[in-house]
């Protein structure tokens, strides 16, 4: 059956109105509240998603670097991160930053491993993007690609959106039969003035003029706030512009009738009738001028409300887009007496359609809320300059600028919670201020949840409940208070009748636990998960795999693998997706080969990498993914190969990694494993070797740093005639990774094999230079310790700088913090420094001051490691000397057996001591 299509001249009356308010979806969102789309809700449920999106966008763009030994893809923070990005896109989409919204939305379903039902929420928001820039068959095209099970009302509704069009040529059928599919029921509240404006649009194509006023009405009366009212006010009276017939008997009867009454006040509404005819007639400027000399006439004696509709309707007239039109709606909205009419002018001010009128806007409300502090709008007034704030600081040109618009927003929301609690947006006020509170440089996440906290406690539904505290946990949770983080997690799944725990949700729960360091409440919430059937057996294996990293992490293998190794046995009837089935075998492979356990690894090695390469490339594996997947197995491989004694194989597998697969991680590793088997056969300088490489082929990566590192330690385990050589590769990482973690260990590092080179002066200034530009640096006693021995040895036998290094080695002893086995060598060389000076007695005192904190008390003693034990070895000998040559063999017996009893290194000198002065003193 052939389409119906209407034609240009069928739809006159009714295509301006629809591409005028959809065409401009970018220009108008901020105004009716920042929950409030025109035409198409673009958030997700609810508004707090998309207020906090956007503000976590910077902050997440980066996610943590794979670890060196898993494969890190299915944890909650990740999805987290997914999750925030996709609402990231809602938000800016939003604001009206339309171009960008798309190009984030498809960056995103370039993205491995998207669920089915991701994927569809994202190409939907695509097509309400490009609506929103009036592509509407390439919107359709995107709505074609959604998967049919996955078809919302929204869906339907945007369907008709982009059918419809700008009302040129309407597809009549594909557009009443995708209306037809939309349930009131099945729309956010926030959805359905917009489903109401559609049936209004319905009517009029089908000629029941009589429908569409009404329908308008009902999407006005749906609207939530004053401000969405004043919007449909405008709305309504566009429509009368629009739908007032162009007929010249109706013209000459309305202007005949105006003629009669001219200069009374029953003149309004032919005057209102008849320049709404002009406007149509395309005499818009005739229509300007009539209301005009109207409005000029003080004989008429129209009431205050006719003279501001009349005034509202030439601001209409002229167009808000123009500066006469806004000339006009800014007076209304500063002179009026009607609040209605006011308000609906101030929101015709606020679809400010480009920077340059949002400007202009701003500046007009500085000075109206300066000057009218009682004015009717003034909560309107803030609540808009406050929206607008954080619009503009969208696309400031500094950070600075940004800064100072997100600091004024704030300021705008704080006021109205504090002056106008009663407005009916201040559910919104706490999203403005959560917003504000993320977007700062340093996100404020304990802030932004303190404010969603006050949100929720005003929700009045369970799944407004569920969702608030869902992201009051996110936000812990990416602050790191993880134990928080679990509480509102926890909560989001027991409250009210719609409470449940999705996977989402569920896997947020387990992973934030795990961080709190309860990792067997985890696997308790797991079991309990699994046994009343709550979650599938696909979410149950991402928990799985997240509690098995966790416990490896803890050295926990063996429970790691337990459970890792029974998910996979307990039912082979039960449908995961295949990706997720490898990953949960590659990982039981890997902590079997860690607990060496080797039994038949090479075959399932093998076995993987067949089913890899059968994944089937058209059910929703990415390739991506089953790349990442392949060169995980392989490095694995290589370990097994390696291990089990096969090394050329080994090699060969890991030059097929790098050659096939040259930019994953799993090919910047494999110079770890090789550098690894080196050093096993005590190559270390083709260990060295391969570090230096891995450092120049992945100069910008994460492990480059680390590479170089290490290759200036096994350079050091060359040998003596190689310490210059491992001096300059420690230089090269401070010289190439300033801000690395690893600067100031290689710093360290470099002065101590200055010190094994005999360069004492070198190496001291080195530790001096640490000294002063960390003075927080946790391990800053490490150069502090390293620049008194730079000292001792210089000194000799200078009374000075014995003095000096004494006196440096006292005032690091009481460093807060300072380590038990540190504490341990500074007391020993303290009293060292004393004995070269031949302050015998003062040497005496700091030993048996060392004895005294360290050795009699058995915690402490027990503390002790080995190097710890040694230096209280070495303090204990030269105690006792010292004791035996002032004649006090008794007490000097009884440190050496002290020393045997604690099984302290030198116990058998100790004991041969002890045994001399027995004898001595018999």
């Amino acid at each position: 059956m052939a389409k119906n299509l209407v034609s240009k001249e069928t739809i006159d009356q009714t295509k301006n109105l629809f591409a005028t308010y959809t065409g401009r979806l970018c220009h108008w969102c901020f105004a009716m509240s920042m929950d409030f789309c025109i035409l198409i809700r673009l958030k997700r449920k609810f508004a707090p998603l998309f207020l906090l999106s956007a503000a976590l966008l910077p902050v997440l763009h980066g996610q943590a670097p794979l670890v060196s030994d898993q494969i890190d893809l299915l944890n909650a923070e990740q999805r987290i991160v997914l999750e925030w990005k996709m609402d990231a896109a809602n938000q800016v989409l939003g604001v009206g930053l339309v171009v960008l919204a798309e190009g984030l939305y498809r960056d995103l379903l370039e993205l491995p491993g998207l669920e089915v039902q991701m994927v569809a929420d994202m190409q939907v928001q695509l097509a309400a993007a490009l609506i929103a820039q009036r592509r509407f068959s390439s919107a359709r095209s995107v709505l074609a690609a959604v998967a049919e099970a996955q078809r919302t009302d929204l869906y339907d509704l945007l369907l008709a959106v982009s059918t419809y069009g700008d009302g040129r040529r309407v597809d009549v059928d594909t557009f009443m039969a995708a209306l037809d599919r939309v349930s009131a029921d099945g729309l956010n509240r926030q959805d359905l003035p917009w489903f109401y404006l559609l049936q209004g649009l319905r009517a009029e194509l089908l000629g029941e003029s009589a429908q569409v006023q009404p329908a308008f009405e009902l999407a006005r009366r749906a609207a939530d706030t004053a401000a969405q009212r004043a919007f449909f006010n405008s709305l309504i009276l566009r429509e009368e512009l629009l739908k007032t017939a162009v007929n010249e008997t109706l013209a000459t009867e309305v202007r005949l009738q105006l003629e009669a009454l001219s200069g009374t006040a029953a003149a309004y509404p032919y005057v209102r009738e008849y320049a709404i005819i002009l406007y149509n007639q395309g005499r818009a400027d005739e229509g300007i001028e009539l209301i005009s000399r109207e409005l000029a006439n003080v004989s008429a004696g129209y009431e205050s409300y006719a003279r501001e509709q009349l005034r509202l309707l030439q601001g209409m007239l002229y167009g808000v887009d123009t500066l006469s039109g806004r000339d006009v709606l800014r007076a209304l909205v500063r002179e009026g007496r009607q609040p209605e009419v006011m308000a609906v002018a101030l929101q015709l001010l606020a679809r400010a359609s480009s920077p340059l009128q949002r400007a202009e806007l701003t500046d007009f409300l500085n000075v109206m809320i300066e000057q009218s502090t009682t004015h009717p709008l003034l909560g309107q007034m803030y609540y808009i300059r406050s929206q607008l704030a954080l619009v503009r600081a969208e696309t400031a040109v500094t950070e600075a600028d940004a800064r100072r618009l997100f600091i004024a927003a704030e300021a705008d929301a704080r006021l109205l919670l504090e002056q106008f609690p009663g407005l009916s947006e201040i559910r919104n006020v706490y999203r403005l201020l959560a917003y504000a509170a993320l977007q700062r440089s340093s996100p404020q996440y304990r802030a932004a949840a303190d404010f969603l906290i006050q949100l929720r406690n005003e929700a009045d539904e369970p799944a407004a409940w569920h969702l608030l505290n869902r992201l009051i946990g996110d936000c812990y949770f990416l602050n790191g208070d993880y134990r928080n983080a679990a509480d509102f997690y926890q909560a989001a799944g027991t409250k009210g009748a719609a409470a449940h725990v999705d996977a989402a949700l569920f896997l947020r729960l387990v992973t934030a636990t795990v961080r709190a360091g309860q990792v067997e409440s985890a696997l308790q919430q797991i079991d309990a998960a699994q046994s009343n059937g709550s979650i599938s057996a696909a979410d149950r294996w991402r928990a799985e795999w997240n509690v098995a990293q966790a416990l490896q992490a803890n050295g926990d293998l063996a429970t790691a693998l337990q459970r890792v190794r029974a998910v996979l046995v307990e039912d082979t009837t039960v449908s995961v997706p295949s990706v997720l089935d490898l990953r949960l075998r590659w990982l039981e492979a890997r902590l079997a080969w860690l607990l060496g356990d080797h039994a038949g690894l090479q075959a399932s090695m093998d076995a993987l990498l067949v089913r890899i390469d059968l994944l089937p490339g058209g059910a929703g594996v990415a390739a991506a993914e089953a790349a990442l997947l392949r060169t995980e197995v392989l490095l694995l491989q290589a370990d097994i190969l390696i291990g089990l004694g096969d090394s050329s194989a080994g090699m060969q597998v890991l030059e097929r990694l790098r050659t096939e697969f040259s930019e994953s991680s799993a090919a910047e590793r494999s110079y770890l494993t090789e550098a690894n088997y080196h050093a096993s056969i005590t190559d270390f300088e083709a260990a060295q070797q391969t570090l230096l490489a891995l450092a120049d082929r992945y100069a910008s990566g994460d492990l480059a740093p680390q590479a170089l590192f290490e290759a200036g330690l096994y350079c050091e385990r060359r040998g003596p005639a190689y310490f210059a050589e491992a001096v300059r590769v420690y230089h090269d990482l401070t010289e190439r990774y300033p801000l690395n973690p690893l600067w100031f260990a290689a710093r360290v590092k470099q002065g101590d094999l200055l010190r094994k080179m005999n360069d004492f002066v070198g190496a001291q200034i080195i530790y001096e230079h640490l000294i002063h530009t960390f003075p927080e640096h946790p391990h800053r006693y490490v150069a502090e310790l390293s620049r008194a021995d730079c000292m001792l040895a210089l000194a000799k036998q200078d009374e000075g700088r014995l003095q000096e290094a004494a006196l440096v080695l006292e005032r690091l002893i009481d460093s807060p913090n300072l380590p038990i086995d540190v504490q341990a060598e500074v007391g020993y060389k303290w009293g060292f420094a004393l004995l070269q000076r031949d302050a015998t007695d003062q040497a005496r005192h700091v030993f048996t001051l060392m004895v005294g904190r360290l050795l009699l008390d058995d915690e402490e003693v027990t503390a002790l490691g080995v190097t710890g034990r040694y230096w209280m070895s070495r303090t204990l000998l030269e105690l006792g000397t010292e004791l035996e040559q002032q004649g006090e063999l008794a007490e000097a017996r009884r440190l050496y057996q002290k020393m045997v009893a604690y099984d302290l290194p030198g116990r058998t000198l100790a004991q041969s001591r002890a045994n001399r002065l027995v004898i001595a003193g018999e």
